[in-house]
C-alpha cells in the first residue's frame, strides 16, 4: 500500500491500467525483482489523496519489501 500524489487526479480505472498484470520492485539495497500482481485497490483519503494497493498473492511476504522500496509498471 502506498501514495503516489501524480496519481491523484487520475480516475482508477485509469491506474489500474497503468499498473497492469506485473510490477517491478526495487528494494532500498538496489535489488530488482518481478511480480505478478493478483488484485489493486484504490481508496480515498480524507484529505483527497488516493492509496493503492498492490496485492502480489502469497509469492512474498509483506516483510520482505522493505519501507521506501519503489514500484514500477512493468512494461
Amino acid at each position: 500500500m502506498g501514495a503516489n500524489e501524480e496519481l491523484d487526479e487520475l480516475l482508477p480505472s485509469t491506474i489500474k491500467e497503468m499498473i497492469g498484470k506485473q510490477i517491478i520492485i526495487k528494494k532500498t539495497d538496489g535489488e530488482e525483482q518481478i511480480y505478478k500482481v493478483v488484485s489493486t485497490q484504490i481508496n480515498h483519503s480524507i484529505a483527497g489523496k488516493k492509496n493503492i494497493g498492490i496485492c502480489l498473492g502469497k509469492s512474498i511476504s509483506p516483510d520482505e519489501i522493505p519501507a521506501g522500496s519503489i514500484v514500477y509498471c512493468y512494461p
